[in-house]
C-alpha cells in the first residue's frame, strides 16, 4: 500500500509537470533497491524527447520532489525515452506512430488474422486504420488490438 501511496504522488508531481511542457507521461516504474527507491519516468512527446529533454526534465523533476519532501529516503531518478521497442496500446501511443509501419496483434483475430502489418493512416478514439501494401486500407476496432510494435524500416 505504501508504494503505491508513493507512485500516486509521484504521478501528481510530475504528469502536470511534463503536460505543462508538452510532454506526455508514458510509464513510471517505481521499485526499492538496496535501500532507495528507483524512479523511472518515461515521458515522450510527438517528434520524439531528445536526451537534452531527459536531462533538463531530470533536473527539474528532481527540484520538484525536493520542495514536495516526497521521499524520506534517498532515492534514483532516471528520466528516459519510451524506446522505439516498446507495445503500443493506447490511440495516443498509435497516433504518435502515424506513417509508419506496425505490427497489431489481434484479440480475438480480425477477419481471420491474428496479427497485421501496415503503416498508421489514422487513429480515432475506436478505431486504427493501417495501410496495407500496396496501399489498402483497413480499420481495426481498438478493443480488438491486443498491442503494437513498431517495425524498423532500413532505406
Amino acid at each position: 500500500m505504501y508504494r503505491e501511496t508513493i507512485r500516486q504522488s509521484i504521478v501528481e508531481i510530475v504528469e502536470p509537470l511534463l503536460q505543462g511542457q508538452g510532454f506526455e507521461l508514458v510509464e513510471l516504474q517505481l521499485q526499492q533497491q538496496k535501500g532507495q527507491w528507483l524512479i523511472r519516468v518515461f515521458a515522450d512527446i510527438m517528434g520524439g524527447i531528445s536526451l537534452e529533454d531527459c536531462q533538463r526534465l531530470s533536473l527539474e523533476i528532481g527540484q520538484a520532489f525536493e520542495v514536495e519532501d516526497l521521499l524520506s529516503t534517498s532515492y534514483v531518478l532516471e528520466v528516459s525515452s519510451p524506446g522505439l521497442d516498446r507495445p503500443l496500446y493506447t490511440a495516443r501511443d498509435f497516433q504518435r506512430q502515424r506513417q509508419r509501419m506496425v505490427t497489431v496483434f489481434l484479440t480475438p483475430p480480425h477477419m481471420g488474422h491474428v496479427q497485421q502489418t501496415g503503416r498508421v493512416a489514422a487513429v480515432t478514439a475506436s478505431h486504427l486504420v493501417l495501410h496495407l501494401p500496396p496501399d489498402t486500407p483497413l480499420t481495426i476496432p481498438l478493443p480488438q488490438i491486443d498491442y503494437g510494435v513498431v517495425e524498423l524500416e532500413f532505406k
